[in-house]
C-alpha cells in the first residue's frame, strides 16, 4: 500500500460494474506507486557516484510540497465555504502529520537503508497485517484465531526477510543499517494503520478530496518544517545539483505518483468494488522488484523470496477471512 496511504480509507458504497477504463486506472496506479520505490530510490541512495543522494526528509518534503500545490484550490472553496469545522480541520493536520510527515520520513528511510524490492514487500506485505492487529488493540475489530495464525505467520515472514542481511553475512555495520531500515518500514505499515483507523473514526463525513488535500498540506509542512530543523542534514541547495535522471524521478514522486496515481485510484474505486480493488495493490512488490531489478540492478536473495511468500499467504488468510466473515 506505500502511496496508497493517499488515498482515502473510507469505504465506498455501491458501485457500478468494473470497466476496462477502471482496470486500466487500476493498473496505472499500482505500476506507479510500484515504480515509486524506484524513484525514491535513485534519489535517496544514487549508485552513480556523482548523483547527490537526498535525505529522507528532504525528499519527502520537496515531494510533497509540489503534490499539495494541486490541492490548494479544492482545499481553499472548502474553507470559504464553511464545509469543515474547525475541530475537524485540526484532526486533519494531526492527521497530516502522522499520514506523510512520520509515514514518509519512516518509509523513506527504510528504501534508504534496504533496497526498493524489499521495502515496498515490506510495506504493502504488513499495512493490512498491522491494521488487523491495531483494529484488534483499539476494539474497532475482532481477531479470530485463524488471523493470529496469519499475524505469526507474516511476523515469520517479516523476520526472514529483515535478517536476510546477516544471514549472508555482509558486514556488521551493512547489517545494523539494514535492520535499522527494516525496523522503520514495520513501524511504517503501523502509521498507516494508525491513521487508517483515526480517519475512519473521525473523518467519515469528509470528502477524499479534502481528507486528502488538508493532510498533504500539512503533512508537507511538518517535513519542512523537520528539515530545516537539520539544516546540516538537509541541505535544500542539493536540488540544485540533480542530475536530470533525478529530477525526472522526482517530478514522478510528486506529480505521477502523488496526484495522477490517486485520482485514477480513486476514479477506479467508484466503478469497482473496494476489496477487488485492493487486491490490485499486491501487485506493487512485483512492480518494484521488476523495476529494480532492471533498472537498479538490485537482487532478492533466497532468505527474501521465502520471507515475500510467507507475508502473501498471511494477507491471503486476513482477506479470505474477512470475506468470510462479510459474506
Amino acid at each position: 500500500m506505500s502511496d496508497t496511504g493517499l488515498t482515502s480509507p473510507h469505504a465506498t458504497g455501491a458501485v457500478a460494474r468494473p470497466t476496462l477504463l477502471a482496470y486500466a486506472c487500476l493498473s496505472f496506479a499500482v505500476i506507479a506507486w510500484g515504480g515509486s520505490f524506484v524513484a525514491a530510490r535513485l534519489l535517496l541512495r544514487p549508485s552513480s557516484p556523482g548523483d547527490v543522494a537526498l535525505s529522507p526528509t528532504l525528499l519527502a518534503a520537496a515531494r510533497f510540497s509540489l503534490a499539495s500545490v494541486f490541492f490548494i484550490v479544492p482545499l481553499g472553496k472548502t474553507i470559504v465555504r464553511r464545509q469543515v469545522s474547525r475541530g475537524d480541520f485540526l484532526r486533519l493536520a494531526g492527521l497530516g502529520l502522522l499520514a506523510y510527515t512520520v509515514y514518509f520520513w519512516l518509509q523513506y528511510t527504510g528504501v534508504q537503508q534496504t533496497s526498493a524490492g524489499i521495502a515496498s514487500i515490506l510495506v504493502v506485505g504488513l499495512i493490512p497485517l498491522a491494521t488487523a492487529l491495531l483494529s484488534r488493540l483499539t476494539g474497532t475489530g475482532q481477531l479470530n484465531r485463524t488471523q493470529v495464525v496469519a499475524l505469526l505467520l507474516g511476523f515469520l515472514g517479516v523476520s526472514i526477510v529483515a535478517l536476510q542481511q546477516g544471514l549472508a553475512g555482509l558486514g556488521a555495520e551493512r547489517d545494523a543499517n539494514f535492520a535499522f531500515g527494516a525496523l522503520c518500514l514495520v513501524a511504517n505499515a503501523i502509521v498507516f494503520a494508525l491513521y487508517s483507523i483515526l480517519s475512519k473514526r473521525w473523518m467519515r463525513a469528509i470528502s477524499p478530496i479534502t481528507l486528502t488535500g488538508a493532510t498533504m498540506l500539512s503533512g508537507a509542512l511538518g517535513l519542512i518544517l523537520l528539515s530545516l530543523a537539520d539544516p546540516s542534514a538537509n541541505r535544500w541547495s542539493d536540488f540544485g545539483r540533480l542530475t536530470g535522471m533525478q529530477i525526472i524521478a522526482l517530478l514522478f514522486l510528486a506529480l505521477v505518483c502523488s496526484v495522477a496515481a490517486y485520482f485514477a485510484y480513486n476514479f477506479a474505486l467508484t466503478k469497482t468494488p473496494a476489496d477487488r480493488a485492493a487486491l490490485f495493490v499486491y501487485f506493487e512488490p512485483v512492480v518494484a522488484v521488476a523495476l529494480g531489478t532492471a533498472l537498479l540492478d538490485e537482487r532478492l536473495s533466497w532468505q527474501s523470496l521465502l520471507g515475500t511468500l510467507l507475508i502473501a499467504a498471511s494477507v491471503l488468510i486476513v482477506h479470505r477471512a474477512r470475506s468470510a466473515e462479510q459474506s
